[in-house]
């Protein structure tokens, strides 16, 4: 791991016959605490990892240079670049809570049923539901760490093209402005589908693979073997 704007602080401390690390990132709006113990054989114990939840970006950054000052209050250093090149936390690609999907399935139906009456009934209330909602959508998807960027661009476009409605509907062109919010929370809705598509599809794809790798270590062993 590399330190990219105080995005990963990597603390040591020493202990006679172990090493203490802690480690702490940011993936989306999530903090994270790591602390690793490694023994004097080199065998090495990972401890609980501590999630702290942020509303937004704001204060993420102070609050780990406060808990890297606590951790250097007792003894911890920040690592030396020698040290950083053998990183003891393996640094994983990051992906989606599944927990985050059931409520995306909820969202997308919304967003459908919202479009659909949209078309139909022409009423700025509407207007006003659907912006509310597509900024309810955004702020739940913008901070999901492993969010793939595509759909991360697209929902913050989504946003700026409701904004833009909005402020054409406090100009009294509602009618105008209507079918706009509407084509936008049908493919929104569309979008979080494929999202979750997406997502199960890879799931599939890593179940699949595992499966392989179990068979070829049962074909790796001799139909002979001595009990």
């Amino acid at each position: 791991m590399t330190n990219q704007q105080t995005k990963v602080i990597e603390l040591k401390r020493n202990n006679g016959q172990t090493t203490d690390y802690w480690v702490s990132y940011r993936m989306g709006r999530t903090l994270y605490q790591v602390s690793v113990q490694e023994q004097a054989d080199g065998q090495t114990d990972e401890g609980e990892v501590v999630k702290e939840r942020f509303p937004f970006y704001f204060g993420m950054k102070k609050r780990m240079l406060d808990l890297a000052e606590e951790r250097e209050a007792i003894g911890f250093r920040p690592l030396t670049e020698e040290e950083k090149a053998t990183p003891v936390i393996e640094e994983e690609e990051p992906t989606l809570d599944p927990a985050f999907f059931k409520p995306v399935i909820r969202y997308a139906w919304l967003m459908l049923s919202l479009g659909i009456l949209l078309f139909l009934l022409p009423s700025p209330i509407l207007n006003g539901l659907a912006f509310g909602l597509g900024l309810f959508v955004w702020y739940e998807t913008f901070g999901q760490a492993g969010m793939p960027r595509n759909y991360q661009r697209y929902f913050h476009g989504m946003l700026a093209g409701l904004t833009i409605l909005q402020v054409l509907s406090a100009i009294e062109l509602e009618r105008f402005a209507q079918p706009y919010y509407a084509t936008i929370c049908v493919i929104s809705a569309i979008v979080l589908v494929l999202l979750v598509v997406q997502h199960r599809l890879k799931e599939t794809d890593q179940i699949g693979q595992e499966e392989s790798i179990r068979v070829r270590k049962i074909k790796d062993y001799p139909d002979d073997l001595d009990l």
